[in-house]
Order: C-alpha cells, then sequence, then structure tokens
C-alpha cells in the first residue's frame, strides 16, 4: 500500500502576502536607485551603488524569510529559544554604546560588516515573539492579575527604557503602542488599555508643552534634538533653512509631485534639498517623481499585508497564532504610519524608515523576518486543518 507523500510547505505560501512584499521590494530597489544616483554621482562614485547594496539586501532578507518560514513553527514556541533570543537583544541593546557605531550623532547601529544593524529594530519583532507566546499559555480570557502579566510587563518595560535611552524616542513609543495593543488581545478590560492610551496621550501633549516652554539647557545634550523636532512638528516652515530644512523641503517634494508626478529620475529635492532623500524620506521622493495616485498605491499594497494580517488573526483558532498575526499587522502598520506621519508633520521626526522602500538592509531584514513568521503561521494554519479534515474522512 502506497503512502500518500507529504505536500511540500511551498504548496501552503499566502501569496497574498508575499507578492505585496515582493513588488515592494523592487519598487523599493528602483527608488533607492534614482534617490541616491544624484548624490553618488556628485561623490565621484557609482550612481547605481546603493542599488546594488539594496539589491544585496533584498537577496539575503528573501533568503533568512525563507528559512524563516521552512522551520518547524513549534521551535519559536520553546520557551528556551524565546529566552535566548531576548537575552541577545538584552545584550546588544546594553552593549550598544560601548561596541556601537556613531551615525547621525547617535549610537544606534552595530557594523555587522556586511551590513549596519540597528538593535532597537529587532525589539518589536522579539516582544511580538515572547508576548505571544507569554499570553497564549493560557486559553482563556480572564480578568486583569498583575501576577499574570508581571513578566511581560517586566519585559517590555525594560526593553523600552533602553530604547529610549539610545536616545530613541520614536522607536520606544512604538514599541509602548505596540505592547499596548497585544495586552488588549489578550483579554485585558477595554477600559483599563483606553486609560493607559489616554495617560500617553496627555503626557504626549503636556511633555511637549514642557519641552516648547522651557529652556533646552536642563535637557541632556543626547535629547536636546527633541526638542528641534516638536518645534518642527509644531510648524515645519519655522527655519526652512536650518531646523525645518528636512521637513520644509519634504513639503516642497510632495507639492511639485502633484497626481502624476514628475517622472522616475527628475526629482528636484534629492539634488541636495533633502539630506537623506534614500531613507526617512523616500516616500516624498517616491510623490515627486512617481505622482501621488502610484505612491497611494504603495500604501494601499502595504495596508493590504496589514489588513490581511488582522483579518487572519481575528479568524485563526489558534491563540498563539492569533497573537503572532495581529503582533505581525500591528507591527507593520506602526512603521508605515510613523514614516509617513512624521513627513506629513502630524508626529516629530522619527527616523523610521518606509517599510520595503527605504534603503538599509537592518530595517528590511527585521520586516522580512516579521513577515517569514507570518507566512510560516498561515501555512502551519492551514496544514493543520488539512490533516484534520483528512482524519475526519
Amino acid at each position: 500500500m502506497k503512502t500518500l507523500r507529504k505536500p511540500s510547505k511551498f504548496v501552503y505560501l499566502d501569496f497574498y502576502l508575499l507578492l505585496p512584499y515582493l513588488i515592494l521590494c523592487v519598487i523599493g530597489i528602483l527608488m533607492v536607485y534614482s534617490a541616491s544616483s544624484y548624490q553618488l554621482l556628485d561623490s565621484q562614485l557609482s550612481p547605481a551603488h546603493k542599488a546594488f547594496k539594496q539589491t544585496s539586501y533584498f537577496i539575503f532578507s528573501l533568503v533568512c524569510l525563507g528559512f524563516v518560514y521552512r522551520i518547524n513553527l513549534a521551535v519559536l514556541r520553546k520557551p528556551a529559544i524565546i529566552r535566548l533570543l531576548l537575552g541577545l537583544t538584552f545584550l546588544s541593546l546594553f552593549l550598544l554604546p560601548v561596541i556601537g557605531t556613531s551615525v547621525g550623532g547617535a549610537k544606534r547601529w552595530l557594523n555587522l560588516g556586511i551590513l549596519l544593524f540597528q538593535p532597537s529594530e529587532l525589539v518589536p519583532f522579539i516582544l511580538v515573539l515572547y508576548l505571544a507566546l507569554a499570553f497564549s499559555k493560557t486559553e482563556t480570557v480572564s480578568p486583569f492579575s498583575f501576577q499574570t502579566y508581571k513578566k511581560p510587563i517586566i519585559v517590555s518595560v525594560t526593553l523600552m527604557f533602553f530604547v529610549a535611552l539610545q536616545p530613541n524616542i520614536a522607536g520606544a513609543s512604538m514599541i509602548f503602542i505596540l505592547v499596548l495593543v497585544l495586552f488588549l488581545t489578550s483579554g485585558l478590560s477595554p477600559w483599563f488599555m483606553s486609560l493607559a492610551l489616554i495617560g500617553f496621550v496627555i503626557a504626549k501633549r503636556f511633555g511637549t508643552m514642557l519641552l516648547l516652554s522651557l529652556p533646552t539647557e536642563w535637557l541632556p545634550q543626547k535629547f536636546s534634538y527633541l526638542v528641534t523636532r516638536f518645534e518642527v512638528m509644531q510648524n515645519p516652515f519655522i527655519d526652512p533653512m536650518g531646523k525645518g530644512f528636512q521637513t520644509s523641503n519634504a513639503y516642497y517634494a510632495i507639492h511639485n509631485g502633484g497626481f502624476w508626478g514628475l517622472g522616475l529620475g527628475n526629482s528636484i529635492q534629492k539634488k541636495g534639498f533633502l539630506p537623506e532623500p534614500d531613507t526617512d524620506f523616500i516616500f516624498a521622493i517616491c510623490i515627486e517623481e512617481l505622482g501621488l495616485i502610484f505612491s497611494l498605491g504603495m500604501l494601499f499594497l502595504v495596508f493590504f499585508m496589514v489588513a490581511r494580517l488582522l483579518l487572519l488573526g481575528i479568524k485563526a483558532n489558534c491563540l498563539y497564532y492569533s497573537y503572532l498575526y495581529i503582533g505581525c499587522g500591528v507591527l507593520l502598520l506602526l512603521q508605515v504610519s510613523v514614516n509617513v506621519g512624521s513627513l506629513l508633520g502630524y508626529i516629530p521626526m522619527t527616523g523610521l524608515t518606509f517599510p520595503f522602500i527605504s534603503y538599509g538592509g537592518s530595517s528590511l531584514l527585521i520586516l522580512s523576518l516579521v513577515l517569514g513568521v507570518a507566512l510560516n503561521v498561515r501555512a502551519s494554519e492551514l496544514r493543520e486543518k488539512q490533516r484534520s479534515r483528512g482524519e475526519s474522512q
């Protein structure tokens, strides 16, 4: 009697998630080439230098995505593995002031040779894995008990603290919102979480007023940039040749692009007006060159992935799968929302990249790992459903 061969895991790939990822990464390589070519030529370097590096980052990230997709999901449910990942993350954040590489006046990066890696970008991903495991241990929703949530709170707050010390207040705020959402989905009372969110908003509002009203001398030197960023958020054109140089020129880029854009490669603002047109402000260059309509299509692809992940999280029968889906979806949503929000002046400039489009290996690698986990969860879910149907027949 012949035994049925187990289907390849490739059969269970969710192309609703994979195809937008591939499309955005290819667009990202083209836009990195366009956004960086002028400055590279001005520096007497090859105009395709960063595009080639971005292509190598993409290939490496795709391989890592495939590896995470292929591994047995049970490995990520082992407490020892999660503790190891948390330990390595804590260690990298703790040693960052000593062994870190300074870029833009802040030691947030580790030089791994092939790329500059930012440990703070790893923190949300590791927290999603940790909190999904911690919250799925109980299959019943229970009222808030500090004893139940003590470890997740301590781990989350400690990681946020280390990220904020880098300094990376925006990254710490993003982690706070991600953790808040995961705590809410774990069964905490919406009233409790609403109070926490209201407290966060009030603290942000009064913190902004305090920063703008007091002299900057009382702030430590490494945190003095906060005042400037909040001032620019209040009025991007307050000092268009100084404090508001980046934000005001991002506005000009958006205005130049209109609905249909100036054409690929025809950006004006990338020619020395936007200091980092291929990273934080690449979406402004996308609008300037490709137009608002095409750029909204890029946003649609990201939000489609987010909606897909949240929908899968709502429909999942397993709590662990549900937390992973929702965590990955919220992480991606926060990344794009913070980048576009800071570009438009709704929140202070943050330094967060546009998902899959901005130049840099660290962000692309982490988001690829996030997607790899989500694809793995989906494949495991479909395989379990097929197995249960086969047993019922």
